[in-house]
């Protein structure tokens, strides 16, 4: 017992939890297949690598602060018009480390969100730093870290941290002039520092009116991002039109 005690006191000063949890029935099923100490000891560091990295993808995932938890494998591609050859390019994450942005178009419903949450996913197991916010809170969050000035660590710690920003349905809601140009400071600190994906439901060319109606303002950002990016025109029929109309709910093809 003194032994399994003065263990376990190591393992918890050197933060050992993978060896602690399992160093005794390692042990012991060494000792049955008659395992050489060097095997064993490979083993039981196996097991700690493996728990660590285990345990960093769920705490990346935690912080990126998914709505929900979508994969790819679960994307409708036979009712949409993205390109799953795409698609697979941009899971391989080269994008994050070429600082190149991702923009999602479409109408509600056809899967942008579904496509920016498994990218993002698809980064957490990669131990990616990714924050998934949406335009509004967003904007929400910038007005109250100015208004208790604490706009700068915001900018840090939230926008310049992740290497990926997801902002979620970008156009549902109007900014101000004061939140288009905090919208204009986000998009200049990681450009070509960082990767970001935008959902939104307008086309470029309604930008402007999300954006307090300032054409030069709308231009500078789009120049950033569009630079070097992807651009996805998401359409096919709304998901949840379809489950709708699947379930006998709706009497008439969705448009």
């Amino acid at each position: 017992m003194l032994l399994h005690e003065t263990i376990s006191e190591h393992c918890l000063k050197f933060k050992l939890p993978g060896v602690l949890e399992n160093y005794q029935h390692l042990a012991d099923t060494a000792t049955k297949e008659k395992i050489s100490y060097s095997e064993y000891l490979y083993k039981l560091l196996e097991l700690e690598n493996s728990g660590r990295e285990l345990r960093g993808k769920q705490m990346v995932l935690k912080m990126a602060g998914l709505p929900k938890l979508k994969t790819i494998d679960t994307f409708d591609y036979k009712s949409s018009s993205v390109d799953k050859t795409l698609i697979n390019e941009i899971l391989t994450l080269r994008f994050i480390d070429e600082f190149k942005n991702i923009l999602l178009f479409g109408p509600s419903g056809v899967g942008k969100t579904h496509l920016a949450t498994a990218i993002a996913y698809a980064a957490t197991q990669q131990r990616i730093k990714t924050k998934f916010i949406t335009a509004s809170d967003l904007m929400i969050q910038l007005e109250t870290a100015a208004a208790t000035n604490r706009l700068d660590n915001y900018f840090k710690r939230v926008i310049g941290i992740p290497r990926l920003l997801i902002i979620d349905e970008f156009g549902y809601v109007k900014f101000t002039e004061t939140q288009a140009n905090l919208f204009f400071q986000i998009i200049n600190k990681k450009y070509e520092l960082g990767s970001i994906i935008i959902t939104s439901n307008l086309s470029f060319t309604k930008w402007k009116e999300v954006l307090n109606n300032d054409e030069a303002l709308t231009a500078a950002i789009l120049d950033r991002l569009i630079h070097h990016s992807h651009l996805i025109n998401v359409t096919g029929e709304s998901y949840r039109l379809k489950q709708k109309r699947e379930a006998g709910l709706l009497n008439i093809s969705a448009k």
